[in-house]
């Protein structure tokens, strides 16, 4: 069933994605439209759209460079700090692009509703996929944390297997039903993307950059009143004036009967929720961003904590066992997620060593397995001789090592945050 799952239906969605819309481009060309609703319902359809197309077009951009540039996307989430800040961004964004998908859903639902006629059976299908899509996605954010870990340590291998036509279902089979279907439904909409609506993301008018300027005049009187109406403004421009410099009488008497201008409604409130949104914006870029370049560049050191893991006599010569300790930087609200693990080793009297429990490929925890005098990473087949090195699979470091000294009969690692990638 997993390979039914994870092997054939995506090859599947591509290939009716791919070659469908390539078939519709060239059999019914002119059907490459959103079909935009905006002259019905202008206003209703303002803060669904915008909620919906900004939200969603981050979140792609996010899994987009996670998927590109999983090494550095796991130095950034490195750090309990930057992994819960970025949590909390994608969060925000799925319940911001949520509320998008929520209101152009509603907007159509009453029988009266004029965007309801110009919705297709397909529309409505779209719709619920979406909603379920980005609904599963909140859910994992929620129920399953750390998400952008499970993406880069289980996601990423998979998808790339697929790209080098070497699928591999194991990385994503014992993931949480929710996320298997999230990615399920990830790829039912790129099935359905040439029977839908969404043909349209392919039609972006590149042209428009090379085209050359259209010069638009507007006949209309001086200091006539600024309406919101985009239907009753052109109208009111052009009816009766004959001279672009002198109104005429009947220029006049087609604002006579509409209200002055301070009983229109001002768009003042869409500037100061725009501006809202653009300040909120760039402040949680600016929360991320400036600690990741930080970090990137170097200028941000990781926090480095002596912590204690045991007596020296409680360690037996030559034996590898697991030691647990409390992260260098836990976070407040961490509860038992702040508690780490290290395997440690000690060599003679008074030496240790200790190696991250983390492969240097993915960050997945290393299992020590004695009979075979190695470590072994279980999600990719990753294997690290007794000293670290690799052996074979896809790390191409050897698994980092903590430093370790003896202090008052005890012994103590110098703990860091999680090294994901060595």
């Amino acid at each position: 069933m997993n390979t039914v799952l994870f092997v054939v239906f995506p090859y599947v969605a591509v290939f009716l994605a791919v070659f469908g819309g390539i078939y519709r481009y060239y059999s019914n060309r002119f059907s490459y439209s959103a079909l935009s609703s905006e002259l019905l319902e202008s206003r209703k359809l303002f803060w669904g759209s915008v909620s919906w197309h900004y939200g969603i077009v981050l979140i792609l951009l996010a899994h987009l460079l996670a998927f590109l540039f999983p090494a550095t996307t796991a130095a950034v989430l490195g750090t309990s700090y930057r992994l819960a800040v970025w949590e909390l961004v994608g969060l925000s964004l799925g319940f911001y692009t949520l509320v998008g998908i929520v209101i152009l859903i509603v907007r159509r639902l009453p029988s009266g509703a004029v965007a309801r006629v110009a919705t297709s059976p397909m529309d409505w299908i779209l719709l619920i996929v979406l909603f379920i899509q980005v609904l599963s996605g909140v859910g994992i954010a929620l129920a399953d944390r750390w998400g952008s870990l499970w993406y880069l340590s289980n996601g990423v291998p998979w998808l790339r297997s697929l790209i080098r036509f070497g699928p591999d279902a194991s990385a994503v089979s014992p993931l949480p039903v929710l996320v298997k279907l999230h990615i399920l439904n990830g790829f039912l909409v790129i099935l359905l993307f040439p029977f839908s609506r969404l043909v349209h993301l392919v039609s972006f008018p590149v042209h428009y950059l090379w085209r050359p300027y259209q010069v638009v005049i507007w006949n209309s009187a001086p200091q006539r009143p600024r309406l919101t109406t985009p239907l009753l403004q052109p109208a009111a421009a052009f009816a009766g004036a004959t001279d672009p410099e002198e109104p005429s009488s009947s220029s006049t008497s087609e604002f006579a009967g509409l209200p002055e201008s301070s009983e229109l409604e001002c768009p003042s409130r869409r500037r100061l929720l725009a501006r809202i949104s653009i300040a909120s914006g760039a402040l949680a870029a600016a929360i991320v961003a400036i600690p990741s370049i930080a970090f990137l560049l170097g200028l941000l050191k990781p926090r480095e904590v002596w912590r204690a893991v045991g007596a020296v006599d409680s360690f037996t010569l030559g034996k590898t066992v697991e030691v647990s300790f409390i992260d260098s930087s836990p976070l407040s609200w961490a509860g038992i997620t702040a508690q780490t693990a290290a395997w440690l080793r000690r060599v003679d009297e008074q030496r240790f060593i200790a190696f991250s429990f983390h492969c240097t490929h993915l960050g997945c925890p290393v299992r020590w397995l004695a009979d075979a005098d190695l470590f072994m990473c279980p999600c990719h087949g990753g294997v690290f001789y007794n000293d670290g090195t690799v052996a074979s699979g896809p790390p191409r470091k050897p698994l980092v090592r903590y430093p370790v000294r003896v202090n008052a009969g005890q012994v103590e690692i110098l703990t860091s945050p999680v090294p994901i990638m060595s």
